[in-house]
C-alpha cells in the first residue's frame, strides 16, 4: 500500500467548509433572515425559536462545485398543529415575511429556501425548516409545496436534534470521529463529482450510510489510514443491494438507508431503478478505483486512480522520496573473511 494519507487530508482541507469568511456570511445571512421574522410575521403567527441543523451542525460540509453555500435553520413556531392544519399556511406566512430585495423565496417540499443572488446567480442560500411541538413532545416538520394537492399537505413527526447527536456522536474517539467526519465528506464530492442532474443520492443518504456502516481504520503505528477506511466502507455500502421485484420494475436493485430517527425513512426510496442501478456502478468503479491505489506502488501512480474519482482537487504528488525501492537489498551467500 502507498503512503497517500497526507494527499487525502489534503485533499480535505480542500474541500472542508470550515472558511471562517463563509460561515460568517452564512451566519450573516441567517441572522438577517430571523430579525425579517420577528419583523414582518402577521401578528397572529405565533413566536418561534431556531436551531442549526443539516451538515452546517453536524460538521460534514464540503465545499460546493457547481453549487452554492447554504445552511439549514429549523424554525419551532409555539403552537400546535392544530392552528394550521394546512401546513403549507405556515410556511406561506414564512416566505412572505423573508421575500424582499436581493433575495428569491421558494416554497419547496421540506423547507421554504431563501436564495441570495449575485450577477444573477444564486451564492448563498438558507432553508427554513418548519416545525411545530406536539402534545407527545415531538417535532412535527410541514411539509408540502404552494401548489401540493391536500394529501400531500402534511405535519410530519421529525427529529433533526436526535439525528444531529447520533452523527456527532458516533464514536467517542476523536481521531475516529474525525476519520469519519473526513470519509463524509470524501463521498459527498465524489458525489458532486460523479453524478450530473438528476438521480445523484441525497447527501444526507450518505451521511446515514456512514452512520450506519462506517468503520474507522488506523494502522499499527496509531495513525489514520483513509485510503483503508474509505475501502472498507464502499465495500459495506456495495454489500446492501439486493434484487427486489416490483410491478412498474420488475426485478431491480435496491439499497435502503433507514434514517435511524423518526419518521425512520428510507433515503434512497425515490431513486428509480435506473437511478440505483447507476449509484451501484458508480459505487463499484470508486471501489475499483481505491483497491487499485491500494495495488500501487507508489503515491504518485495511486493518487492518479483517486484523482479520477474524487475530482481535481485531490492532488497528484511529484515523485518524492518517500517512493517504495525498486530494487531489493544484494545477499551474499559466499563465504566471507
Amino acid at each position: 500500500m502507498p503512503a497517500v494519507q497526507k494527499q487525502f487530508e489534503d485533499f480535505h482541507s480542500a474541500i472542508c467548509f470550515d472558511e471562517d469568511d463563509e460561515k460568517a456570511t452564512l451566519r450573516e445571512k441567517r441572522e438577517i433572515i430571523l430579525k425579517a421574522l420577528k419583523e414582518n410575521l402577521d401578528d397572529d403567527v405565533p413566536s418561534f425559536v431556531n436551531f442549526n441543523q443539516g451538515s452546517y451542525s453536524m460538521h460534514t460540509g464540503v465545499v460546493p462545485l457547481e453549487s452554492n453555500f447554504d445552511i439549514d435553520v429549523g424554525l419551532i413556531f409555539d403552537c400546535k398543529k392544530d392552528k394550521y392544519p394546512d401546513p403549507v399556511a405556515l410556511k406561506k406566512k414564512v416566505r412572505d415575511a423573508v421575500d424582499t430585495n436581493f433575495r428569491t423565496v421558494a416554497i419547496r417540499r421540506p423547507c421554504v429556501t431563501v436564495n441570495y443572488m449575485s450577477g444573477g446567480e444564486v451564492s448563498y442560500h438558507v432553508d427554513l425548516a418548519i416545525y411545530t411541538e406536539g402534545d407527545d413532545g415531538k417535532l412535527y416538520l410541514a411539509k408540502g409545496k404552494e401548489n401540493s394537492a391536500e394529501e400531500h399537505r402534511i405535519w410530519e413527526v421529525s427529529d433533526p436534534k436526535g439525528l444531529t447527536k447520533r452523527v456527532c456522536g458516533a464514536f467517542e474517539e476523536s481521531d475516529q470521529l474525525a476519520q469519519y467526519r473526513r470519509c463524509i465528506r470524501y463521498l459527498k464530492r465524489w458525489r458532486e463529482v460523479q453524478f450530473r442532474g438528476a438521480g445523484a443520492p441525497l447527501s444526507i443518504a450518505l451521511t446515514v450510510a456512514a452512520l450506519h456502516w462506517f468503520r474507522p481504520n488506523f494502522g499499527a503505528s496509531g495513525k489514520p489510514v483513509d485510503l483503508l477506511a474509505m475501502l472498507d466502507w464502499v465495500e459495506t455500502m456495495l454489500a446492501q443491494f439486493t434484487n427486489e421485484y416490483s410491478v412498474d420494475d420488475g426485478f431491480h436493485l435496491r439499497m435502503k438507508v433507514v434514517l435511524p430517527v423518526e419518521p425512520y425513512t428510507d433515503l434512497m426510496a425515490k431513486r428509480t431503478a435506473a437511478q440505483m442501478q447507476n449509484f451501484k456502478d458508480k459505487l463499484a468503479a470508486l471501489r475499483d478505483a481505491l483497491q487499485e491505489a491500494y495495488d500501487e506502488d507508489l503515491p504518485e501512480d495511486a493518487c492518479k486512480h483517486l484523482k479520477k474519482q474524487f475530482g481535481d482537487d485531490f492532488k497528484i504528488p511529484e515523485k518524492s522520496e518517500t517512493a517504495k525501492a525498486v530494487s531489493a537489498a544484494v545477499i551474499s551467500t559466499g563465504n566471507s573473511a
